[in-house]
């Protein structure tokens, strides 16, 4: 009965409902104001478990997580209006995630390493996201302490977590990536000949150029995973240009289509002379 009822709550209002398409859009900084804004507008609700202020929290939260900010993260978990235990339990887990992720701008690298790690051992539970952005925040670690192909295991396993659930992310394990192989000895040899060197500068004209035959059938391996990390960085987010100290790179992929030069005439094999077409059979 309708007089049963004592309370009404109404969990998303037309505020929340704008804040969080907003989110959906990808526009997080915009989400996060609005969200923002939804936090102090509610406040009054704090009691109730899924408030709109809770919950408004909470996204915030997570447009600061989407944009990498990680000071930003800091700074919220600080005044973060929302106990742990009033969360549900993947809430609760994403935010020990931030709590993780808030030890990036302090440069706490041992603790980053090590609640990470732990994460990954005892959340058996926790979602792609989140284990992608313990798999990048140890990533990052490795490549402080120089281990670069540690470091490599790290975003790439992060990046077929996220499997597209977070652009950002994504761009930045590539990055990363590419990063991690300028500092490797063979790579940064390769790049310094004077074949590839030219093919960057011819790049700036036209963005097809490619290194000579002799010098792409000459790439250490690493520049082959670089230059493949690059090419799928461009078809992952065509709108994302790459920085230009990575046309290295850029210059040294082939399509796997033009690897294999096309036959002339006098090369093709003979063909079986042509034969008549069979007759129907008569039944």
């Amino acid at each position: 009965m309708a007089s049963a009822f004592k309370t009404l709550y109404i969990f998303e209002t037309d505020d929340f409902v704008d804040a969080k398409v907003a989110m959906e859009n990808r526009k997080y900084q915009d989400a996060r104001n609005k969200f923002h804004a939804l936090v102090n507008k509610y406040a009054s609700t704090l009691s109730i478990k899924d408030s709109l202020s809770a919950r408004a929290a909470v996204y915030e939260l997570e447009c600061a997580m989407r944009m990498m900010d990680w000071a930003g993260v800091k700074g919220l978990l600080a005044k973060f209006p929302v106990r742990g235990s009033n969360l549900s339990p993947s809430a609760q887990d994403d935010l020990e995630v931030a709590k993780i992720m808030a030890l990036i701008p302090d440069k706490d690298w041992n603790g980053v390493k090590s609640r990470a790690a732990s994460f990954l051992a005892t959340k058996k539970n926790a979602t792609r996201l989140q284990q992608a952005r313990m798999k990048y925040a140890l990533g990052a670690a490795a490549m402080v302490a120089q281990d670069w192909n540690k470091a490599l295991d790290y975003f790439a396993e992060a990046l077929v977590l996220l499997h597209g659930s977070d652009e950002e992310l994504a761009s930045a394990c590539v990055v990363r990536s590419l990063d991690s192989y300028l500092h490797m000895p063979d790579v940064a040899k390769f790049l310094e000949d004077s074949a590839v060197t030219a093919a960057v500068e011819a790049r700036k004209h036209n963005p097809e150029t490619v290194i000579p035959d002799l010098q792409m059938k000459a790439r250490p391996a690493h520049v082959k995973e670089a230059a493949a990390l690059y090419r799928l960085h461009e078809l992952m987010l065509p709108d994302r240009k790459l920085p230009a100290k990575y046309d290295g790179f850029a210059v040294s992929y082939k399509h796997p289509a033009a690897v294999a030069p096309a036959q002339t005439p006098a090369q093709a094999p003979a063909q079986a002379p042509a034969q008549a077409p069979a007759q129907p059979e008569k039944k």
